[in-house]
Protein backbone atom coordinates (compact mmCIF):
# COMPACT_ATOMS: atom_id res chain seq x y z
CA UNK A 1 0.00 0.00 0.00
CA UNK A 2 0.92 3.53 -0.83
CA UNK A 3 1.33 6.03 1.76
CA UNK A 4 -0.58 9.57 0.71
CA UNK A 5 2.81 11.44 1.04
CA UNK A 6 4.53 9.36 -1.36
CA UNK A 7 2.21 10.65 -4.37
CA UNK A 8 2.05 13.79 -3.02
CA UNK A 9 5.92 13.87 -3.36
CA UNK A 10 6.01 12.15 -6.76
CA UNK A 11 8.20 14.14 -9.71
CA UNK A 12 5.97 15.80 -12.49
CA UNK A 13 6.63 17.18 -15.43
CA UNK A 14 4.53 19.30 -16.88
CA UNK A 15 5.46 19.98 -20.84
CA UNK A 16 3.57 22.48 -22.66
CA UNK A 17 4.49 25.03 -25.35
CA UNK A 18 1.45 27.54 -23.41
CA UNK A 19 2.78 29.93 -20.51
CA UNK A 20 -0.74 30.36 -19.51
CA UNK A 21 -1.27 26.16 -19.41
CA UNK A 22 2.14 25.63 -17.56
CA UNK A 23 1.28 27.90 -14.89
CA UNK A 24 -2.39 26.46 -14.23
CA UNK A 25 -1.62 23.35 -14.42
CA UNK A 26 1.41 24.22 -11.31
CA UNK A 27 -1.63 26.30 -9.36
CA UNK A 28 -3.70 23.25 -9.78
CA UNK A 29 -0.62 20.72 -8.69
CA UNK A 30 0.51 22.89 -6.25
CA UNK A 31 -2.92 23.57 -4.38
CA UNK A 32 -3.43 19.57 -4.41
CA UNK A 33 -0.01 19.29 -2.34
CA UNK A 34 2.04 18.11 -4.74
CA UNK A 35 5.55 19.33 -3.75
CA UNK A 36 8.36 18.31 -6.87
CA UNK A 37 6.55 19.79 -9.68
CA UNK A 38 8.85 20.79 -12.76
CA UNK A 39 8.01 22.31 -16.19
CA UNK A 40 9.40 23.09 -19.65
CA UNK A 41 8.00 24.88 -22.47
CA UNK A 42 10.80 23.62 -24.88
CA UNK A 43 9.51 19.39 -26.09
CA UNK A 44 13.22 19.24 -27.23
CA UNK A 45 14.19 18.74 -23.57
CA UNK A 46 11.93 16.50 -22.38
CA UNK A 47 13.95 13.70 -23.35
CA UNK A 48 17.32 14.57 -21.81
CA UNK A 49 15.29 16.10 -18.63
CA UNK A 50 14.01 12.37 -18.13
CA UNK A 51 17.06 10.19 -18.60
CA UNK A 52 18.13 12.82 -15.53
CA UNK A 53 15.52 12.55 -13.28
CA UNK A 54 13.25 9.63 -14.18
CA UNK A 55 9.56 11.48 -13.46
CA UNK A 56 6.93 9.67 -11.98
CA UNK A 57 4.07 11.42 -14.50
CA UNK A 58 5.28 13.57 -17.07
CA UNK A 59 1.63 15.71 -18.63
CA UNK A 60 2.88 16.03 -21.96
CA UNK A 61 0.88 18.67 -24.80
CA UNK A 62 0.53 16.90 -27.74
CA UNK A 63 0.34 19.95 -30.01
CA UNK A 64 3.53 21.96 -29.73
CA UNK A 65 6.04 23.43 -32.70
CA UNK A 66 8.78 21.97 -33.63
CA UNK A 67 8.37 18.77 -32.01
CA UNK A 68 5.00 17.16 -31.06
CA UNK A 69 3.66 15.35 -28.18
CA UNK A 70 3.95 12.29 -30.85
CA UNK A 71 7.05 12.70 -31.24
CA UNK A 72 8.37 13.29 -27.75
CA UNK A 73 6.44 9.88 -27.03
CA UNK A 74 8.67 8.23 -29.48
CA UNK A 75 11.90 9.72 -27.70
CA UNK A 76 10.41 8.79 -24.52
CA UNK A 77 9.98 5.43 -25.04
CA UNK A 78 13.59 4.29 -25.70
CA UNK A 79 14.13 5.85 -22.04
CA UNK A 80 12.08 3.38 -20.62
CA UNK A 81 11.77 0.41 -22.87
CA UNK A 82 10.51 -2.44 -20.31
CA UNK A 83 9.31 0.33 -17.91
CA UNK A 84 5.89 1.49 -16.93
CA UNK A 85 5.50 4.45 -19.72
CA UNK A 86 4.52 7.56 -17.14
CA UNK A 87 2.77 10.01 -19.75
CA UNK A 88 -0.41 11.31 -19.62
CA UNK A 89 -0.92 13.48 -22.58
CA UNK A 90 -2.87 16.86 -23.26
CA UNK A 91 -5.09 18.21 -26.00
CA UNK A 92 -7.71 19.52 -27.29
CA UNK A 93 -8.65 17.27 -30.49
CA UNK A 94 -10.72 14.25 -30.05
CA UNK A 95 -9.47 11.79 -32.82
CA UNK A 96 -5.69 12.44 -31.31
CA UNK A 97 -6.32 10.88 -27.86
CA UNK A 98 -7.25 7.19 -29.42
CA UNK A 99 -3.58 7.83 -31.19
CA UNK A 100 -2.03 8.65 -28.20
CA UNK A 101 -3.76 5.60 -26.40
CA UNK A 102 -1.75 3.36 -29.14
CA UNK A 103 1.47 5.52 -28.93
CA UNK A 104 1.92 4.03 -25.41
CA UNK A 105 0.55 6.90 -23.54
CA UNK A 106 -1.79 5.96 -20.34
CA UNK A 107 -4.53 8.43 -19.97
CA UNK A 108 -5.26 11.88 -21.28
CA UNK A 109 -6.57 15.29 -20.17
CA UNK A 110 -9.15 17.24 -22.46
CA UNK A 111 -8.63 20.89 -23.09
CA UNK A 112 -9.93 23.35 -21.85
CA UNK A 113 -9.34 22.09 -18.06
CA UNK A 114 -11.77 20.34 -16.01
CA UNK A 115 -9.91 20.97 -12.77
CA UNK A 116 -11.37 18.07 -10.88
CA UNK A 117 -10.51 15.65 -13.99
CA UNK A 118 -7.44 16.84 -13.95
CA UNK A 119 -6.66 16.71 -10.55
CA UNK A 120 -8.07 12.98 -10.45
CA UNK A 121 -6.81 11.44 -13.61
CA UNK A 122 -3.04 12.85 -12.69
CA UNK A 123 -3.70 11.11 -8.86
CA UNK A 124 -4.76 7.39 -10.47
CA UNK A 125 -1.84 7.69 -13.09
CA UNK A 126 0.71 8.49 -10.30
CA UNK A 127 -0.81 5.81 -7.60
CA UNK A 128 -0.57 2.74 -10.52
CA UNK A 129 2.83 4.54 -11.95
CA UNK A 130 4.05 4.01 -7.50
CA UNK A 131 2.49 0.78 -7.17
CA UNK A 132 4.71 -0.71 -10.02
CA UNK A 133 7.52 0.75 -9.01
CA UNK A 134 6.97 -0.88 -5.45
CA UNK A 135 6.52 -4.11 -7.55
CA UNK A 136 9.30 -3.93 -9.66
CA UNK A 137 11.66 -3.14 -6.61
CA UNK A 138 9.79 -5.97 -4.89
CA UNK A 139 10.41 -8.57 -7.45
CA UNK A 140 14.23 -7.31 -7.77
CA UNK A 141 14.22 -8.07 -4.06
CA UNK A 142 12.80 -11.42 -4.20
CA UNK A 143 14.91 -12.12 -7.20
CA UNK A 144 18.18 -11.13 -5.20
CA UNK A 145 17.33 -13.43 -2.15
CA UNK A 146 16.42 -16.12 -4.61
CA UNK A 147 19.79 -15.72 -5.89
CA UNK A 148 21.48 -15.89 -2.43
CA UNK A 149 19.38 -18.65 -1.44
CA UNK A 150 20.44 -20.73 -4.25
CA UNK A 151 24.59 -19.69 -3.45
CA UNK A 152 23.91 -20.52 -0.06
CA UNK A 153 22.19 -24.00 -1.30
CA UNK A 154 25.15 -24.81 -3.32
CA UNK A 155 27.72 -23.72 -0.69
CA UNK A 156 25.91 -25.97 1.92
CA UNK A 157 25.61 -28.81 -0.60
CA UNK A 158 29.05 -28.80 -0.94
CA UNK A 159 30.22 -28.37 2.58
CA UNK A 160 27.84 -31.71 2.98
CA UNK A 161 29.68 -33.50 0.40
CA UNK A 162 32.89 -32.67 1.43
CA UNK A 163 32.00 -33.41 4.95
CA UNK A 164 29.90 -36.85 4.32
CA UNK A 165 33.27 -38.15 2.22
CA UNK A 166 35.55 -37.11 5.02
CA UNK A 167 33.51 -38.48 7.51
CA UNK A 168 32.53 -41.78 5.68
CA UNK A 169 33.17 -44.36 2.87
CA UNK A 170 29.87 -43.47 1.33
CA UNK A 171 26.36 -42.10 1.28
CA UNK A 172 23.21 -43.33 0.86
CA UNK A 173 19.44 -42.24 0.13
CA UNK A 174 16.68 -45.00 -0.10
CA UNK A 175 12.77 -44.20 -1.20
CA UNK A 176 9.99 -45.44 1.26
CA UNK A 177 9.62 -48.56 -0.46
CA UNK A 178 13.76 -48.96 0.53
CA UNK A 179 15.08 -48.68 -3.10
CA UNK A 180 19.06 -47.44 -3.01
CA UNK A 181 17.83 -43.19 -5.20
CA UNK A 182 21.26 -41.73 -4.35
CA UNK A 183 24.24 -43.11 -3.54
CA UNK A 184 28.24 -41.60 -3.18
CA UNK A 185 30.77 -44.26 -2.55
CA UNK A 186 31.02 -47.98 -3.12
CA UNK A 187 27.67 -48.88 -0.98
CA UNK A 188 26.51 -51.63 -3.95
CA UNK A 189 30.14 -53.16 -3.49
CA UNK A 190 29.93 -52.91 0.44
CA UNK A 191 26.63 -54.65 0.38
CA UNK A 192 26.40 -57.03 -1.84
CA UNK A 193 24.22 -55.29 -3.97
CA UNK A 194 23.70 -55.71 -7.78
CA UNK A 195 23.99 -52.03 -9.02
CA UNK A 196 20.87 -52.68 -11.43
CA UNK A 197 18.56 -53.88 -8.85
CA UNK A 198 19.58 -50.98 -6.40
CA UNK A 199 17.92 -53.16 -3.66
CA UNK A 200 18.18 -54.61 0.02
CA UNK A 201 21.45 -57.65 -0.46
CA UNK A 202 20.25 -61.12 0.17
CA UNK A 203 19.14 -61.77 3.54
CA UNK A 204 21.49 -65.28 3.67
CA UNK A 205 24.01 -63.15 3.45
CA UNK A 206 23.69 -61.19 6.92
CA UNK A 207 23.05 -61.96 10.45
CA UNK A 208 19.84 -62.29 11.16
CA UNK A 209 20.01 -60.57 14.90
CA UNK A 210 21.50 -57.60 13.09
CA UNK A 211 19.37 -57.40 10.32
CA UNK A 212 16.25 -57.67 12.70
CA UNK A 213 17.56 -55.27 14.51
CA UNK A 214 18.74 -52.77 11.54
CA UNK A 215 14.71 -53.34 10.09
CA UNK A 216 13.11 -52.91 13.36
CA UNK A 217 14.59 -49.37 13.49
CA UNK A 218 13.25 -48.50 10.04
CA UNK A 219 10.04 -50.13 10.32
CA UNK A 220 9.73 -47.82 13.29
CA UNK A 221 11.00 -45.04 11.30
CA UNK A 222 13.79 -44.27 14.22
CA UNK A 223 17.15 -43.22 13.31
CA UNK A 224 19.68 -45.14 14.12
CA UNK A 225 23.63 -43.91 14.86
CA UNK A 226 26.88 -46.53 14.36
CA UNK A 227 24.64 -49.17 13.94
CA UNK A 228 27.57 -52.24 13.23
CA UNK A 229 26.83 -55.19 11.64
CA UNK A 230 28.29 -58.23 9.53
CA UNK A 231 27.80 -59.13 5.33
CA UNK A 232 29.24 -62.31 3.96
CA UNK A 233 30.94 -61.95 0.97
CA UNK A 234 30.57 -64.25 -1.61
CA UNK A 235 33.73 -66.21 -0.83
CA UNK A 236 32.38 -66.63 2.62
CA UNK A 237 34.72 -63.83 4.18
CA UNK A 238 33.15 -61.30 6.54
CA UNK A 239 32.96 -58.07 6.14
CA UNK A 240 32.06 -55.55 9.30
CA UNK A 241 30.10 -52.64 7.96
CA UNK A 242 29.16 -49.76 10.25
CA UNK A 243 26.43 -47.28 9.35
CA UNK A 244 24.11 -44.23 10.33
CA UNK A 245 20.91 -43.48 8.76
CA UNK A 246 17.69 -41.43 9.82
CA UNK A 247 14.12 -40.94 8.06
CA UNK A 248 12.80 -38.48 5.76
CA UNK A 249 9.73 -36.90 5.61
CA UNK A 250 8.40 -34.53 3.24
CA UNK A 251 6.61 -31.12 4.15
CA UNK A 252 2.97 -32.99 5.16
CA UNK A 253 5.19 -35.39 7.13
CA UNK A 254 4.78 -38.77 4.79
CA UNK A 255 7.56 -40.55 5.08
CA UNK A 256 9.51 -40.65 1.79
CA UNK A 257 12.84 -43.50 3.01
CA UNK A 258 16.41 -42.51 4.68
CA UNK A 259 19.78 -41.33 4.12
CA UNK A 260 23.01 -41.92 5.98
CA UNK A 261 26.72 -42.63 6.10
CA UNK A 262 28.49 -45.62 6.10
CA UNK A 263 32.34 -46.99 6.63
CA UNK A 264 33.96 -50.39 6.35
CA UNK A 265 35.54 -51.16 9.54
CA UNK A 266 36.34 -54.98 8.77
CA UNK A 267 40.34 -53.97 8.87
CA UNK A 268 39.72 -51.80 12.36
CA UNK A 269 41.37 -53.38 15.33
CA UNK A 270 39.58 -55.66 17.51
CA UNK A 271 39.75 -53.41 20.78
CA UNK A 272 37.81 -50.69 18.25
CA UNK A 273 34.85 -53.12 17.68
CA UNK A 274 34.73 -54.14 21.29
CA UNK A 275 34.44 -50.48 22.33
CA UNK A 276 31.50 -49.88 19.66
CA UNK A 277 29.92 -53.11 21.69
CA UNK A 278 30.34 -51.47 24.88
CA UNK A 279 28.82 -48.52 23.62
CA UNK A 280 25.76 -50.25 22.37
CA UNK A 281 25.60 -51.78 25.49
CA UNK A 282 25.63 -48.46 27.29
CA UNK A 283 23.44 -46.85 25.20
CA UNK A 284 20.69 -50.19 26.29
CA UNK A 285 20.82 -49.17 30.20
CA UNK A 286 18.75 -46.71 32.27
CA UNK A 287 21.79 -45.07 33.91
CA UNK A 288 22.80 -41.79 32.50
CA UNK A 289 26.63 -42.36 31.61
CA UNK A 290 29.37 -39.11 31.27
CA UNK A 291 32.93 -39.52 30.64
CA UNK A 292 35.34 -36.23 31.66
CA UNK A 293 38.81 -35.61 30.82
CA UNK A 294 39.43 -34.40 33.78
CA UNK A 295 42.52 -32.02 32.55
CA UNK A 296 40.00 -30.14 30.27
CA UNK A 297 36.87 -30.56 32.60
CA UNK A 298 35.53 -31.62 29.52
CA UNK A 299 32.98 -33.90 28.91
CA UNK A 300 33.90 -35.86 26.03
CA UNK A 301 31.23 -39.05 25.53
CA UNK A 302 27.64 -39.51 27.28
CA UNK A 303 25.30 -42.11 26.30
CA UNK A 304 21.50 -42.18 25.16
CA UNK A 305 19.76 -42.22 29.01
CA UNK A 306 22.61 -38.87 29.66
CA UNK A 307 20.62 -36.87 26.93
CA UNK A 308 17.43 -38.43 27.67
CA UNK A 309 18.04 -37.33 31.61
CA UNK A 310 19.08 -33.65 30.63
CA UNK A 311 16.70 -32.71 27.63
CA UNK A 312 20.15 -31.91 25.64
CA UNK A 313 21.61 -33.94 22.56
CA UNK A 314 25.12 -35.62 22.58
CA UNK A 315 26.69 -32.88 20.77
CA UNK A 316 25.08 -30.06 23.36
CA UNK A 317 26.35 -32.08 25.74
CA UNK A 318 29.51 -33.37 24.14
CA UNK A 319 30.57 -29.68 24.14
CA UNK A 320 29.76 -28.74 27.69
CA UNK A 321 32.13 -27.72 30.54
CA UNK A 322 31.97 -29.74 33.61
CA UNK A 323 30.75 -27.08 35.52
CA UNK A 324 27.58 -26.21 33.21
CA UNK A 325 26.11 -29.68 34.21
CA UNK A 326 25.35 -28.21 37.30
CA UNK A 327 26.71 -30.91 39.46
CA UNK A 328 29.35 -28.91 41.67
CA UNK A 329 31.61 -26.01 41.55
CA UNK A 330 35.35 -26.20 39.29
CA UNK A 331 37.65 -26.04 42.19
CA UNK A 332 35.37 -28.87 43.88
CA UNK A 333 34.91 -31.11 41.10
CA UNK A 334 38.93 -30.64 40.45
CA UNK A 335 39.96 -31.98 43.76
CA UNK A 336 37.62 -34.25 43.64
CA UNK A 337 38.71 -36.06 40.20
CA UNK A 338 42.38 -35.46 41.91
CA UNK A 339 41.57 -37.54 44.79
CA UNK A 340 39.88 -40.26 42.99
CA UNK A 341 43.11 -40.52 40.12
CA UNK A 342 45.07 -43.48 40.81
CA UNK A 343 42.61 -44.49 43.75
CA UNK A 344 40.30 -47.06 41.84
CA UNK A 345 37.53 -45.87 44.41
CA UNK A 346 34.24 -44.35 43.97
CA UNK A 347 32.62 -41.20 44.97
CA UNK A 348 29.00 -40.42 45.35
CA UNK A 349 27.33 -36.96 45.74
CA UNK A 350 23.32 -36.30 45.32
CA UNK A 351 23.00 -33.53 42.60
CA UNK A 352 20.45 -31.06 40.82
CA UNK A 353 21.57 -32.15 37.44
CA UNK A 354 20.67 -29.35 34.69
CA UNK A 355 18.04 -29.79 32.37
CA UNK A 356 17.51 -28.11 28.63
CA UNK A 357 13.83 -26.79 29.55
CA UNK A 358 15.69 -24.87 32.96
CA UNK A 359 14.32 -27.11 35.16
CA UNK A 360 16.86 -29.38 37.30
CA UNK A 361 16.51 -33.63 37.51
CA UNK A 362 17.35 -34.97 41.50
CA UNK A 363 20.04 -37.52 40.76
CA UNK A 364 22.66 -39.52 42.57
CA UNK A 365 26.51 -39.51 40.50
CA UNK A 366 29.01 -41.98 41.08
CA UNK A 367 32.59 -40.71 40.11
CA UNK A 368 35.21 -43.40 39.18
CA UNK A 369 38.14 -43.38 37.33
CA UNK A 370 39.57 -45.76 34.92
CA UNK A 371 42.95 -45.79 32.75
CA UNK A 372 42.72 -45.27 28.64
CA UNK A 373 46.31 -45.85 27.22
CA UNK A 374 47.64 -43.30 29.93
CA UNK A 375 45.31 -41.21 30.09
CA UNK A 376 43.13 -41.07 32.95
CA UNK A 377 39.17 -40.52 32.04
CA UNK A 378 36.54 -39.88 34.77
CA UNK A 379 33.39 -41.98 34.54
CA UNK A 380 30.35 -40.31 35.50
CA UNK A 381 26.72 -42.13 36.18
CA UNK A 382 23.95 -40.56 36.88
CA UNK A 383 20.55 -42.23 38.58
CA UNK A 384 18.12 -40.31 38.74
CA UNK A 385 15.20 -44.06 39.60
CA UNK A 386 16.84 -44.40 42.87
CA UNK A 387 16.12 -40.92 43.90
CA UNK A 388 12.05 -41.66 42.40
CA UNK A 389 9.52 -42.70 45.56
Amino acid sequence: MLNPSEILNATILIVDDQKTNVMLLEHVLSKAGYTNVSSTMNPLEVCDLHRVHQYDLILLDLQMPEMDGFQVMEGLKEIDAEGYFPVLVITAQPNHKLRALQCGAKDFISKPFDLIEVQTRIHNMLEVRLLYQQLNHHNELLEQIVLQRTEQLRASEARFKSFTELMSDWYWEQDAEGNFTTVSGPVFEMLGIDSKNKSNSSAENWNSVERAALQSNIESRRPFLDFVYAIKKPNGELRHLQVSGEPMFDSTSRFIGYRGVGVEITGHPGSDLEKRHYWRAMNAINIGVCLINPDRMQVIEVNDEMCRLSGFSRSELNAFSVAELNIGSLDYLTSTFNALIGSFSVYQIKIELRRKDGSTQPALVDFRTFNDEGKWIIVATFNANSLMH
